[in-house]
């Protein structure tokens, strides 16, 4: 599994180095990782230095690069970040060498041209040639996931960011605005020459969920999920005891579908995909 380029215990004591730093005090680290209680703060943090190279954290709302993306998970899963969050794999989060905690950023996957709004907490990779270290989370919804890494151009959005800084600062965890799923970036427009694109495959959006107690009365199940362009009737739902499965769709764009995907996995179903017919 691609980690970050410390150890999980050096990383442990250069994020309790840096708090020291900057005036804070370093979380205390418990043996449970369940029983951890996030406090979240504003850091920019003093310069620091890992591996012989120093960085130094600062404000950058103009911050825009491309550069290579990687991705962190269980080891790292429960364990405090550098603002004093705790790290959920499944969260949308990322780590940064020098930006503001948090900031929200837009990685854009170049390899596949996918977007997500991302919550910069903590602080790596600390790897030559990385500019940004994701979730588990983010990487399966930018598509890079089984490959490790991807090339990826990484901006700070500055309105999302100096709100979640401001809800810091007030010890809340705050996204800026509510993070959209990875959504296709807009293509140039074609040139007069190029082919015509085949038409898309009819998408939709699934995910399972505990078994209602009517099954008879399924507007109770989508009651606040996203509706699609498609008639209602395309609604529907197959019993897979002790769960369901629900379905939304079929919808005519990707676009639709990624919209559909963002608002499900907003109201509580992390487990929901994109299903291609």
């Amino acid at each position: 599994m691609p980690r970050r380029g410390l150890t999980q215990a050096a990383l442990l004591l250069a994020i309790g180095v840096l708090l020291a730093a900057c005036g804070g005090i370093a979380p205390q680290f418990s043996q449970s990782l369940g029983s951890r209680v996030p406090h979240p703060t504003y850091k920019i943090g003093a310069p620091y230095t890992i591996k012989g190279i120093t960085y130094y954290p600062h404000i950058d709302y103009a911050y825009d690069q491309t550069g290579l993306a990687s991705w962190y998970g269980e080891a790292f899963d429960g364990q405090y970040t550098a603002n004093g969050e705790v790290f959920d794999l499944n969260e949308i989060t990322a780590a940064h060498k020098t930006l503001p905690l948090p900031s929200i950023v837009e990685i854009i996957n170049l390899q596949n041209n996918r977007a997500l709004r991302v919550r910069v907490n903590d602080r790596g990779p600390f790897v030559d040639g990385r500019v940004i270290d994701v979730s588990r989370r983010v990487a399966q919804l930018l598509g890079f996931e089984r490959s490790g890494t991807a090339m990826v151009r990484v901006r700070v959005l500055k309105d999302e960011s100096l709100q979640a800084a401001a809800a810091a600062a007030q010890g809340i965890v705050n996204n800026g605005s509510a993070f959209a799923a990875a959504a296709p970036v807009p293509p140039p427009a074609p040139q007069p020459s190029a082919a015509p694109r085949p038409a898309p495959a009819p998408v939709a959006v699934a995910a399972a969920a505990p078994l209602p107690q009517q099954i008879g009365a399924p507007a109770q199940v989508y009651q606040g999920l996203p509706q699609p362009q498609a008639a209602p009737s395309s609604h529907h739902f197959l019993v897979q005891s002790p769960l369901y499965r629900m379905e939304i769709g079929p919808v005519d764009t990707q676009e639709e579908a990624n919209r559909a995907l963002a608002q499900m996995i907003q109201s509580g179903y992390r487990d929901a995909h994109i299903v291609i017919n």
